[in-house]
């Protein structure tokens, strides 16, 4: 029996070991093929998954194999299934065969800051993509016993999207969902399942009601690089949204290598998009017509001969000369009414009817469209340029005009490309890196290196870097040298570090060009003068919200979409755990770390919970759903910004803004009663919003409020300690489907599910603050005072904070833009996309700075902090970033938006460069310098919320 069917891609999938980047790749790397193993075989797959199969000793197993244990408490047949094959669809591969990029840092608990040299970068697989999936099954075994009904629902938990393949699966990767061409006959008897064995979902939301930032750890530049890098055209012109794909092919064979000056490049772009644009229509206008006629030429014959055509009639018949028709049953059809009854006297005139071909020009409109739309000409040019194909000077000139509107953006866009080139320098010393390893594994194939010199970390190899060779013994520690100079495990170790250098090279291209888009760039002041506020002038905001490549069938493509990682949501979890089962159980209890094992996992070991990703409800949230703040740090000891440290977000904000996820438990045992009553008391915190996700958590960012507004739940036989945690009144609310018992809690009863089943008890004394060796107190566990400080504070004098991007009033006057600019609230940089009602607040920023600077002048922390070891009473709160591996620490105070209720607003005065403009009744004046332009403030008087 052979099934087949399609494996789906529910959420991004990483195949490959700890020490790679790369998703394996099939064969010997070059093609860049992907599959999912289909049996476990050979020294690498023995530690990766795989359908079916076990390893030599037998502590990996196929995840079908897994699963059957998991079910019956038995072993499957070991040739019931004879082959699984999972390779991914040709249609779900990008255009060079990579695919999305997966980063991530591990926390120093401590510090809760990054741990140097513990991050991770693994290429996955995109979400939505599809495989093509057969599976052989033994015909003469199934029919065995159970086997058939066992394998049925086997089948059935993967068919429900209960199944994940590769690494990484409790923290939002490899869930798979598989749909059959043709299924298995359902079993009129249903198989007996392991008492043990349950799974429960938790559907959660999280909305952005408060302001949320997971940051994308892309676009950073280095100011030290040059401002202007070598790049080639054909980058730049990937990247420009709006220029169709035939164009772009054209432009890549003419100007897409190298640039030695940007603006020149940009003055080729002009001169040659007319003139690709120029033939491609020609081409598309330029078609073969077919038609038959009767060619006057011929008429002259039809008299002559044997049998000649009387003069009437040839009359009838010279009428139809060089007429075309589209057929010759429509040419002869024409004939026959054109002469009537004599039709048969003068048949010998078909004898002349011929086949003619000639080239026309004619272009459709819906071959203009696909050039008119993207570059926004107006629909009515169809009209113009059509009768225009003949004449290719006056088509060209046409074109030209239609374009000079569009070239604003278009060189907007290639600015923002060129700026970018200045970021994530760590790929380049990624990419070095990767080609040093290329040359000591050529010496390695060429006997240059010997097994003496492999282990030897101190003693590089001749023409080796001793920095290089250390690093390469490291990273290559558990591999043996008779495994490295294997011809085919070289060659394919040497291939597999090319194809990283070109993955890291293309992804890198593909986050500028994302970066560049207008939706992505600030606003900031240019032109004369530094007069205009526009994004012609602006770069990509510093931070922006975190996205990846996923898979889009609708466009076979991919394309970005924005997320926040289930190994973001897991840490936050993890850290919330851990603090509060260290402060009541002591960091060293046994059960402390029982219970965080359980529900997170170890070292080689998953966890009781499988976080996914939190995906957006609507993938394409408009503009306006997403806010923009400026960033600034004083230096304490001038009170002047520092230059350097500006920073700008674009940050998640609204209740309209959604985020869903998932939590999947499995095989849930009576024992668990302790860790059930904890992950209960983290869901509550969560929908508290006292498990911040993200970055800038002390700035007012992450403090989200989720909501669980599912659980489905199904078991095999009835669990006393499930029903009492649910809080269900079985059986009445279980239903049976197949082997198991199921329940689906939704809206309301979801609030009265999830009960504790046993108090968590503190087994110690309350402690002082938990003190690390280096002398500051640590975020491991809680001690001292904590808690939540809430304060209403009155305005006594007015009060003035521009607000983010664009804007919002701007009138021009004598030539000359006038701008006005708002109180900040919560709104959209694009003053066209923020709505009629705006929130107006203090940003956490502003008032974490006023805190910071007062409290630095009470503690006489004028001292600048030299090292971690080290810290000023000031630092040591409110967090410190110093210079080199783990010398950062995250503050312990946090600060939120400070809200206004219903402000009133009224204008005041602002000196130079605003000019000399007034806003009076209604209008802008210009007083000649008597007055300056007046833009919004707060009068006294009003109140403000803060949550410290």
């Amino acid at each position: 029996m052979l099934l087949k069917g399609k494996l789906i891609a529910e959420s991004p999938i990483y195949r490959g070991n700890a020490r790679k980047t790369l998703f394996t790749r099939d064969g010997d790397g070059k093609q860049r093929l992907v599959s999912l193993s289909g049996e476990i075989s050979g020294t690498a797959q023995a530690l990766m998954d795989a359908f079916i199969g076990k390893s030599r000793n037998g502590k990996n197993i196929g995840l079908i194999n897994a699963l059957w244990e998991r079910l019956y408490d038995s072993a499957m047949p070991d040739t019931l299934i004879r082959r699984v094959e999972c390779k991914l669809a040709k249609e779900a591969y990008s255009s060079n065969n990579f695919f999305d990029l997966r980063m991530g840092i591990r926390l120093n608990e401590d510090r809760s800051a990054a741990e140097a040299n513990a991050n991770y970068k693994m290429e996955t697989v995109f979400k939505n993509s599809v495989f093509d999936f057969s599976m052989d099954i033994n015909d003469s075994l199934i029919r065995r016993g159970d086997l058939l009904s066992q394998l049925y629902y086997v089948l059935e938990e993967i068919k429900a999207g209960r199944f994940w393949f590769g690494a990484g699966k409790t923290k939002g990767l490899g869930r798979c969902l598989l749909q059959l061409s043709k299924d298995i006959p359902k079993p009129l008897k249903h198989p007996s399942i392991i008492t043990n064995a349950n799974h429960l979902t938790i559907g959660i939301d999280i909305d952005a009601a408060n302001p949320l930032l997971v940051g994308w750890n892309w676009g950073k530049i280095d100011p030290n690089i040059p401002a202007f890098a070598a790049i080639e055209g054909k980058i730049l012109l990937e990247g420009l949204r709006g220029i169709p794909a035939p164009i772009t092919k054209r432009l890549n064979m003419s100007i897409g290598g190298p640039i030695s000056s940007p603006e020149g490049w940009k003055g080729k772009f002009k001169q040659f998009l007319p003139k690709a644009i120029l033939a491609w229509l020609l081409e598309q206008g330029g078609k073969e017509k077919t038609a038959w006629v009767f060619p006057s030429a011929g008429m002259s014959k039809l008299s002559k001969g044997k049998y000649p055509l009387q003069k009437k009639l040839l009359t009838k018949v010279k009428k139809m000369a060089d007429k075309q028709f589209d057929t010759k049953d429509a040419a002869i059809e024409a004939f026959n009414e054109a002469l009537g009854k004599d039709a048969k006297k003068a048949k010998r005139a078909l004898d002349i009817l011929v086949e003619s071909k000639s080239e026309s020009q004619a272009l459709d409109k819906e071959t203009w469209q696909q050039i008119s739309a993207p570059l926004g000409f107006d629909d009515a040019a169809f009209e113009e340029v059509s009768p225009l194909l003949s004449d290719e000077a006056e088509l060209l000139k046409k074109i030209e005009k239609l374009l000079a509107p569009a070239y604003t953006q278009i060189m907007q866009q290639i600015d923002r490309q060129i700026k970018l080139i200045q970021s994530d320098a760590w790929i380049d010393m990624e990419i070095s890196i990767r080609e040093e390893h290329i040359m000591i594994k050529e010496m390695v194939g060429d006997g240059k290196i010997s097994e003496w010199d492999w282990g030897e970390a101190n003693s590089p190899p001749k023409g080796i870097k001793s920095a290089t060779w250390k690093e390469f013994m490291v990273s290559h520690s558990r591999v043996r040298y008779k495994h490295m100079k294997n011809r085919t495990n070289l060659a394919k170790s040497i291939q597999n570090d090319k194809n990283v250098i070109e993955f890291l090279k293309d992804y890198r291209n593909r986050t500028r060009q994302e970066l560049s888009q207008e939706i992505l760039t600030d606003f900031r002041a240019g032109g004369p003068g530094g007069k205009i506020i526009s994004k012609k002038f602006g770069k990509p905001y510093d931070t922006v919200f975190m996205r990846m490549l996923t898979w889009k069938e609708a466009d076979n493509n991919e394309g970005w979409e924005i997320y926040i990682p289930g190994s973001t949501i897991k840490g936050a979890f993890r850290k919330r755990a851990s603090q509060i089962l260290k402060t009541l159980w002591g960091e060293k209890s046994p059960k402390t770390r029982y219970v965080l094992e359980r529900i997170f996992g170890e070292q080689g070991k998953r966890g009781l919970l499988l976080f996914s990703d939190a995906y957006l409800k609507d993938p394409e949230s408009p503009e306006k759903t997403f806010c923009s703040m400026d960033g600034v740090r004083m230096d304490p000891s001038s009170g002047k910004p520092i230059e350097e440290a500006k920073c700008d977000y674009l940050f998640a904000y609204g209740n309209q803004l959604i985020f869903d996820m998932r939590i999947d438990i499995m095989d849930i045992i009576e024992k668990d009663e302790e860790v059930l009553s904890v992950l209960t008391h983290l869901l509550r915190d969560f929908q508290d919003g006292e498990i911040p996700l993200g970055g800038e958590k002390t700035n007012g960012f992450g403090w989200t409020n989720a909501n669980v507004n599912k659980i489905e739940f199904q078991t095999a036989k009835k669990s006393n300690l499930l029903n009492k945690w649910l809080n269900l009144l079985l059986p009445k609310e279980m239903e049976s489907r197949g082997p198991w018992q199921c329940a689906s809690i939704e809206q309301d009863r979801v609030a009265d599910a999830l009960t504790p089943i046993v108090p968590l008890k503190a087994d110690i004394k309350a402690t002082t603050p938990p003190m690390t060796r280096d002398g500051y107190i640590s975020h491991r566990s809680y001690g001292g005072h904590c808690g939540m400080l809430m304060l209403e504070a009155k305005m006594l004098t007015p009060l003035t904070i521009k607000e983010s991007g664009e804007p919002s009033f701007t009138q021009e006057i004598k030539g000359e833009a006038v701008y006005g600019w708002d109180f900040f609230s919560m709104a959209a940089p694009s003053k066209n996309s923020r709505g009629d009602s705006k929130s107006y607040a203090i940003p956490a920023k502003t008032l974490k700075g006023m805190i910071r600077h007062i409290y630095t002048i009470a503690s006489d922390s004028s001292i600048t902090s030299p090292n971690i070891q080290s810290l000023n009473d000031t630092d040591a709160l409110f967090g410190w970033v110093g210079h080199g591996p783990n010398q950062a620490l995250m503050g312990r105070l946090s600060v939120d938006f400070a809200y206004f209720d219903n402000p009133t607003l009224a204008w005041f005065k602002a000196p130079y460069p605003y000019g000399n403009w007034v806003y009076d009744n209604q209008t802008w004046k210009d007083t000649g310098g008597k007055d300056n332009i007046k833009p919004k403030k707060l009068r006294t008087g009003e109140y403000f919320n803060m949550r410290l």
